[in-house]
Order: structure tokens, then sequence, then C-alpha cells
């Protein structure tokens, strides 16, 4: 069966976020987080819908999603919502609403615009200045993809990086980049994968072999460029080279 393609991701991929009335800081405390995390683990069972990345701030939540059926993710956020609002009001004594609106929903276009998402998701308790790194923060999948899994799931990974076991390459590798605009349109990383390994059989060679050939090369960074859609950044970083090297090696034989 030929492999399908993954480039259009629209209907499948949902970025929700989740905020408390009034920018209310409803998640504050260390035990509200965990509680709204059990609660999207207790509702996820019933569900067609993975998470493939999520936060919980201080006064909001961040949720990347999948499913085929969008109507599985109202029906999850409406369980998960109203279940934790219920806990809320009855654990500070009040009544009345406790998010603002339902959540707000952002489809995932592409690739590039998936990655960016995880990122942003990941980056959010880093810009508020609560941790220095990533992994500092106790309350977001980042760890998830590093260590043991909780909400995120092997399904859910398989949606985002295929079949590939080293997909830990690729997620460390956008989340090392200063700028998250910095990711462009890096489609998947099995794509640019086939064409560096196909090059390399084709010529019997290696890559480094490639690379010391000029023109060799620059037909294959062309090809990277027009069938991936890499920039300078991203092709200067898949083969450790200065960027002013490959931008200089491109012009030669374009």
């Amino acid at each position: 069966m030929p492999r399908q393609s993954r480039k259009n991701l629209t209907g499948e991929f949902f970025h929700l976020i989740v905020q408390g009335i009034n920018k209310e800081r409803i998640f504050e405390s260390d035990k509200m987080k965990e509680a709204y995390k059990s609660l999207l683990r207790k509702n996820l069972k019933d569900t067609k819908i993975n998470i493939l990345a999520y936060c919980v701030m201080n006064n909001h939540v961040h949720i990347l999603v999948h499913s085929a059926e969008k109507e599985q993710i109202s029906i999850f956020m409406r369980k998960v919502n109203t279940g934790y609002a219920k806990l809320y009001n009855s654990l500070n004594v009040r009544v009345g609403y406790v998010f603002r609106d339902r959540y707000y929903t952002q489809m995932i276009k592409n690739y590039s615009h998936l990655f960016r998402c995880i990122v942003y998701i990941h980056n959010n308790p880093v810009k508020a200045g609560l941790v220095n790194t990533f992994s500092q923060y106790k309350y977001s999948s980042y760890n998830e993809y590093i260590e043991n899994k909780d909400l995120i799931t092997e399904d859910g990974i398989k949606k985002i990086f295929g079949e590939k076991e080293n997909y830990k390459e690729l997620f460390n590798s956008i989340h090392k980049l200063t700028n998250i605009e910095d990711i462009s349109d890096i489609k998947e990383k099995d794509s640019y994968s086939e064409i560096i390994n196909t090059y390399i059989k084709k010529y019997n060679t290696t890559a480094e072999r490639i690379i010391q050939n000029e023109e060799l090369f620059g037909n294959l960074l062309i090809k990277l460029r027009h069938e991936c859609g890499l920039s300078l950044r991203d092709m200067a970083k898949i083969f450790k080279i200065n960027k002013d090297k490959i931008n200089k090696i491109l012009h030669k034989v374009l």
C-alpha cells in the first residue's frame, strides 16, 4: 500500500486554548494543575482523540489534539471543562462560570504549523519566566516525549513523526531553535531523509562524500529546498554546515 500523503493536515489537528474567566488564575496551585491533567486522562479513554502536546499554566491551558472526528473534540472538552468547573467551584465555595467561553480552537494547516505549535506550547512556561528550560516544567508534555508517557501515547507520536523510532532527534532539534519562527516548512523528517538516502544509494557513496562534491551536493540542496521546503537554516542544521556556505553552494549550481 502506498504511503499516504501527510502534507495537508486540515481537519485533523487542532490547537485548543482554555482560559479562566476574566483571566483568573484557576490553575494556580499544583493540586489544580494535577486535577486538570487527571480529567484529561480520564476522559481520553472513551474518545477517538490523541493529545499531541499540552501545557497547564496558571490561568490557561494549551492542548494540541488530533482527531478525524471533530465532534469528538467538543464532547471531550465539554466533559473535561465541566468536571473541572464543578471541582473548582466546590473547592472554592463559589458558583458561576469558571472558564472564559468554551475554548478557543485553531486548525493546524501543515507540518510547519504543527511543529511551531508544539514548541510554542512547551515554551509557554519559559516565556512566562516560571522555568529556565522546557524540561523543568512539570505540567507540560515536553518530558513525556523524552521519558515517561502519560497523556502522550505512542499512537499520538506516530501521528506526528510516522513510524520512525528516532523521532526524538527531530523533536529535540525543533526545540533547540532560539526562535520558534525559524522552524520553516519541514513537512516530515522522513521526507528529507528519504531524499538524502536515495542520493547515497544512487551514487554508492556516503553523505560526507556528497558534501565534498559541490555539484552533487548543490543538486541535493536544490531538491531538498524545492520538494521539502527547507530553508537555509534547516539545511545547515541537517548537514551541520554554516548556512552561508550552503547559500554559496546553491548559488554556484543555480
